[in-house]
């Protein structure tokens, strides 16, 4: 049930970064409410960093497979909303591994490289780190046992 619930929020919260990366293309002088007196989302989501694939060259830039971290974040979450389904804690954990490894990235990059603060990045990050030691890690630890017996 907290994976689901993490997932949501998640979902929730990247649903809101593709509607502010939406809305500052479509009108220059949009200002997100995530702009905030310690940081600003929209820096973020204006860099070559907001499109993750492109800037490490695996995609052409502005190309179909160009996607926003915005909309992998939403893809990520939904695994992790429809994780009744599958129910693999070992994949769950690989998964949350994995998304935990690319926020150290991302907070990296935003601390060092950007030298900015977001509100939303903070946002995933946290909830990637919760998802991790309160329902992947967890869930994983459940499912050994319950196979021990």
């Amino acid at each position: 049930m907290l994976v689901q619930a993490l997932g949501l929020g998640g979902l929730l919260v990247a649903l809101y970064a593709l509607y502010v990366e939406t809305s500052m293309k479509a009108d220059e002088f949009y200002e997100p409410a995530c702009v905030t007196r310690w940081g600003s989302c929209a820096t973020v989501f204006k860099s070559d960093y907001a499109h993750l694939l492109s800037h490490w060259g695996l995609v052409s830039k502005n190309g179909q497979w160009d996607l926003s971290l915005a909309t992998l974040g939403a893809m990520n979450y939904a695994v992790y909303i429809a994780y009744p389904l599958w129910r693999a804690p070992t994949l769950l954990l690989t998964l949350s591994l994995a998304s935990c490894g690319f926020s150290i990235y991302l907070l990296y990059v935003l601390k060092v490289v950007l030298q900015d603060f977001c509100v939303v990045c903070t946002t995933f990050h946290v909830i990637n780190f919760s998802m991790f030691a309160f329902g992947a890690l967890p869930e994983y630890r459940r499912r050994k046992i319950f196979k021990a017996d």
